[in-house]
């Protein structure tokens, strides 16, 4: 049997122990649901807790602005009669059921300010709907006070909210419709998938080296193949799980999407004016609908998904024979916790370093952290959306691939040392040594 056979095989196992168990059913198809389901948590739990309506008194000592603060979902408002500072907290503590007592101020238009009277400390909802309801009636006051006729219809006329409509030539000076916005949010999103698969991943081939170290499977694995065999094995086998993972979360996303019609808005944008039309939408939601159908239709959405693909197999090898080669280094699972700091600093970095380009992706941090193989695959699904050179893309895959190789022939030295060696602690020098 020749060294490609033998690597099928582990491959194969790998691949079998972990996509034939019953969790990994459940997760493929859970964690769409529970991603799904989050966007809306946040959502669901406000509403859940809104709770009964309090209730808030108003005193009005300026006698002009108790009116002013109106009821919301959230607040019922009651003005009182003004009873002194010190009759405040006995007026309070008699009434059942009071919330807050609001005291308005005589000198309001000059100090500008309020006071809030609670027992516990006053929800940041209702300082937000005082503060905007007087706000709007005193600045009124004001302008009225300047005596000029049709002064506020003025100021409001005078007011203007300038729309930027960004647009981008391609070479042959086309144009076509340019978002910042959705190009970062897109990006965010690659960045953070690509964190999250190396990182399980990689602790998938980590937790499966440390367990067969500890029950001495191992041992008889290597005296049927080579170490590097086996290392190359785990990490195809663990590989071809994420991609299978990968594209079921990918079919199942195309048939949601497919049900709700969101990749037939965005190739017809008729199909938003029909709606319109029918009643369905209102004018202001069909114009959002069709900028975000516009930029999505100036994104390269195929490219970028080839080069996702890549980097991500391109950090899962880099990463994936790191993990392996920490996990040779321990004996008991605790252990590889620890083991795995510096692939998780390396990740993490990345990933701030991923935010930290979405104001700047053409800046020279962006540049090169796309090229350092420790953090592009991260970084340059930030930059992605915004139309990289493809000499930058095929340098950087070039770097990551090159350097991933690298690090696998490294990982395979440690790897083929520390895997059948027990009860004791390595250290670094050992590693080096190894290594050497």
């Amino acid at each position: 049997m020749n060294n490609i056979s033998r690597i099928a095989i582990i491959a194969r196992h790998e691949f079998l122990a972990i996509a034939g168990k019953k969790s990994f059913i459940v997760m493929t198809i859970l964690v769409p649901l529970i991603s799904i389901a989050c966007l809306g948590l946040p959502y669901l739990m406000m509403q859940f807790n809104k709770g009964d309506m309090e209730t808030v008194a108003i005193v009005d000592e300026s006698g002009r602005y108790g009116n002013a603060i109106t009821d919301n979902d959230e607040f019922r408002f009651l003005n009182i009669t003004p009873v002194g500072t010190k009759g405040l907290h006995e007026f309070y503590k008699q009434q059942d059921g009071l919330y807050a007592i609001v005291v308005i101020p005589a000198d309001i238009d000059s100090t500008l300010q309020v006071d809030v009277f609670s027992q516990n400390a006053v929800r940041m909802g209702l300082q937000s709907h005082v503060a905007q309801c007087l706000s709007d009636t005193v600045t009124q006051t004001r302008i009225a006070s300047y005596h000029i006729p049709g002064l506020d219809e003025i100021i409001n006329d005078s007011h203007a909210d300038i729309h930027l409509n960004c647009m981008k030539w391609d070479e042959d000076g086309d144009e076509s419709q340019s978002d910042a916005e959705l190009a970062s949010i897109i990006g965010m999103i690659l960045a953070f998938l690509t964190y999250m698969f190396v990182m399980m991943y990689g602790a998938m081939i980590l937790t499966s080296v440390v367990e067969e170290k500890t029950n001495r499977i191992i041992e008889v694995m290597v005296s049927c193949c080579k170490p590097i065999e086996l290392l190359l094995g785990k990490i195809i086998g663990v590989g071809f799980v994420g991609i299978v993972q990968i594209a079921i979360w990918c079919i199942f996303i195309g048939i949601i999407s497919a049900i709700f019609g969101i990749s037939s808005v965005a190739t017809n944008p008729e199909l938003i004016v029909q709606a319109q039309a029918a009643g369905n939408i209102d004018a202001e939601t069909g114009e959002m609908i069709a900028d975000i159908a516009r930029s999505m239709a100036s994104i390269n959405l195929a490219g970028i998904a080839i080069c996702f693909a890549l980097y991500f197999i391109g950090g899962y090898l880099l990463y994936g024979s790191m993990f392996a080669a920490a996990g040779s280094t321990v004996d008991q699972p605790n252990e590889g916790s620890q083991a795995t700091i510096p692939m998780m600093m390396f990740l993490v970095l990345a990933l701030w370093a991923g935010l930290a380009c979405m104001d700047n992706p053409d800046g020279s941090l962006a540049w090169w952290c796309s090229m350092i193989p420790f953090t592009s695959p991260v970084v340059m699904m930030v930059r992605l959306p915004y139309d990289v050179p493809f000499w930058e893309i095929t340098l950087s895959i070039a770097i990551l691939f090159g350097s991933a190789l690298g690090i696998a022939a490294l990982a395979a030295k440690i790897y083929r040392k520390g895997i059948l060696l027990y009860g004791k602690k390595f250290s670094w020098k050992n590693i080096m040594t190894w290594i050497k």
